[in-house]
């Protein structure tokens, strides 16, 4: 157990540098990740927009991000903060939709509500937490920062929390290891259907593979699509092998430009307030 643990763990000041990235299985229902897991977008409503760091934050190291798209029908915006427990070790399906107050009732997850003013597209915010357990932010476009919140133990590992909730729609990690890029379009390829009548998405559904068997592996779901072609016949692991070996769709040919993972749909098919979000009410801030 103490081998199993440690190997789980780690120690965050002894690895190699690894790039940070969202935890690829550990999100909120309404969270799709693409490829690369650098970019988060909330598919619909106003919660459930919860995510996490795949790896444990140093103290002081700042995690930077870029708010790449807005919903203005809602209000609120971004909550940050930091969990003590490994994302690995919770079920996607027990998160609350709220990390403020309900992740961090749990206990186990200390987070705070940015303020409104910095939750427009195109700003840049870092967060990191210091060796007396304060959490402060900042914003390129400014000087100096801010403190968020206090008493957070820092002498255990701590993974970055995100909830991506409210006015807030989609996010990028931006990453010192690599160069800012920007890839939200694939992401609209998929969310444009929450814009189509509920018949349309349900028949879009029904037509796909999504949940179903994956046709390469034939032991996982399928739980990708395949773009620009559109095909859901494949697991993230095999649809991942595909894009970095062929690049070629096993069904029709066509050359993979990027593959989306959509694990909400493989696990409960499309969830109903996603074809009619507009019936979803906001509760009062």
């Amino acid at each position: 157990m103490g081998t199993r643990l440690s190997t789980l763990f780690g120690d965050c000041n002894r690895v190699p540098y690894v790039p940070l990235v969202f935890h690829p299985d550990t999100k909120g229902s309404q969270i799709i990740l693409d490829a690369s897991q650098y970019i988060a977008t909330r598919a619909a409503t106003f919660c459930d927009g919860i995510v996490f760091s795949n790896r444990p934050i140093k103290v002081n190291e700042k995690v930077t991000l870029e708010i790449l798209k807005e919903d203005s029908k809602w209000f609120g915006g971004l909550r940050l903060g930091f969990t003590s427990e490994h994302p690995s070790l919770m079920d996607s399906r027990d998160l609350p939709p709220f990390a403020c107050p309900n992740l961090v009732r749990q206990g186990k997850c200390w987070a705070a509500v940015l303020p409104d003013e910095y939750g427009s597209e195109g700003t840049i915010v870092s967060f990191w937490v210091d060796g007396k357990g304060r959490v402060f932010f900042s914003i390129e476009q400014e000087s100096g920062y801010y403190l968020l919140l206090e008493g957070v133990p820092v002498k255990k590992p701590l993974w970055a929390v995100i909830d991506i909730y409210g006015r807030t729609k989609a996010i990028q990690l931006l990453d010192p290891s690599r160069p800012k890029t920007h890839s939200y379009e694939p992401c609209q390829l998929l969310l444009n259907a929450s814009e189509q009548n509920e018949s349309a998405c349900r028949n879009l559904y029904k037509e796909n593979s999504i949940g179903k068997e994956c046709v390469v592996c034939l032991y996982r779901k399928a739980n990708t699509i395949m773009l620009p072609c559109c095909h859901t016949n494949f697991c993230f692991s095999c649809s991942t092998r595909i894009l970095y070996s062929s690049s070629d769709c096993p069904l029709c040919r066509q050359k993979v430009e990027k593959i989306l993972r959509v694990s909400a749909w493989a696990e409960q098919g499309i969830p109903a307030k996603w074809l009619g979000e507009a019936k979803d009410s906001q509760p009062p801030l």
